[in-house]
């Protein structure tokens, strides 16, 4: 895999990928707030809240070339949902959703902007939508990019991709056996 766009945006080179053939049998921890991963023979619990703010939530998942969740609704509605650990988005929305959710409006009011890729720039939108709900977390007025037809990602099974820059605020567990993905405040 060529590596080298994404390492010139980093200005640093990177060596490889962790992915789906190592990742497939086991049960993976990324503790972004201490920067760690961890490999686990069972998966640990999620702690349930001492009060009414969700501290940790569960999300169940297939895998089909993406990580593909249930769980998670915007403005009310069910959508499809990829969690992706290599992008360094917050949520991207997917050509195909914007019809979908009806988001058109959202998108016209969005900015201009671009992002990089294994695939190199990508144009796109940058704005909001109302809410963002991952299983009982809830995100308000969140910032998001509506990717731009003819990208590469029209024919995505995805409407919704979560990246690190929301996932970044949680230890993130996705089982790779029982198909299930944990984020839980630190």
């Amino acid at each position: 895999m060529d590596l080298s766009k994404i390492s010139s945006a980093l200005g640093r080179p990177i060596g490889g990928v962790l992915g789906y053939s190592l990742l497939k049998t086991r049960i993976v921890q990324i503790d972004y707030p201490h920067r760690k991963v961890r490999f686990y023979i069972s998966a640990p619990s999620c702690p349930m809240a001492a009060n009414p703010l969700p501290k940790c939530t569960t999300l169940l998942f297939r895998y089909e070339d993406d990580i593909l969740a249930t769980g998670v609704t915007v403005n009310g509605k069910r959508v499809i949902t990829n969690i992706d650990t290599g992008s360094n988005s917050y949520f991207q929305f997917s050509p195909g959703a914007v019809d979908k959710l009806s988001l058109s409006g959202d998108v016209a009011r969005a900015r201009a902007s671009s992002s990089v890729g294994f695939n190199g720039e990508l144009k796109n939108r940058e704005g909001t939508v109302r809410n963002v709900t991952v299983g009982t977390i809830s995100v308000n007025d969140p910032t998001v990019v509506f990717v731009s037809r003819r990208m590469g990602m029209d024919k995505e099974p995805w409407d919704l991709r979560i990246g690190n820059k929301f996932l970044k605020q949680f230890v993130l567990t996705l089982d790779f056996r029982q198909g299930r993905i944990t984020l839980a405040m630190p």
